[in-house]
């Protein structure tokens, strides 16, 4: 009667151990399993970019359309695009889109967005910060595989191609602040 004590004892003593180890290591496993770049952060992605039908996006719209216009993955040169600490005011009332307006009309890889400009457009401002970062190699360890870079005063346009689909792109000078770990989980 002992010895099936001790048994049943040991067994869950095992038991104990064995998910304790589980869980000690789990994290290491689920961290070797994300992107190469160091995060599991992953690009936005907008299931639909087609709302408001009518009148300005509401800001956080506007910031979905802009993180959907701005966060990409390149598979040519292996790096991740991503932003954060982004700020953004929509413009209350629309303007006419006008020649100036174009430099919006591409993003990353030289994607052609097709404004429509007989749609009217809403000025935005901001603020965000970009970490491009690059696949963790032996010359690019984590900690230093991004680069990052603020741009404080930033202006741009929400529009409208000719699918409907809204798009927020913003421009505006940079200031590179080094090279650091990836951005922060969202």
């Amino acid at each position: 009667m002992i010895t099936f004590t001790l048994i049943v004892k040991l067994k869950f003593t095992l038991r104990i151990i064995g998910c304790t180890l589980l869980a000690v290591f789990t994290p290491t496993v689920l961290t070797a399993q994300t992107l190469p770049y160091g995060t599991a952060r992953t690009p936005q992605t907008c299931p639909s970019m087609v709302e408001p039908k009518t009148g300005a996006p509401s800001v956080e719209q506007a910031k979905m359309y802009f993180l959907c216009d701005q966060e990409w993955e390149s598979s040519v040169g292996k790096s991740l695009w991503l932003i954060s600490d982004l700020t953004l005011e929509v413009a209350p009332n629309s303007r006419p889109a006008n020649g100036t307006d174009l430099e919006y009309n591409t993003r990353h890889g030289g994607e052609h967005l097709s404004m429509n400009t007989k749609q009217p457009v809403y000025d935005i401002r901001g603020s965000f910060t970009r970490y491009i970062c690059h696949q963790i190699k032996r010359l690019n360890p984590v900690g230093k595989n991004c680069t990052v870079s603020q741009y404080p005063n930033s202006t741009g346009i929400c529009f409208r191609n000719t699918f409907g689909d809204w798009h927020c792109r913003m421009i505006g000078s940079s200031k590179q602040i080094g090279e650091h770990l990836p951005p922060p989980e969202n």
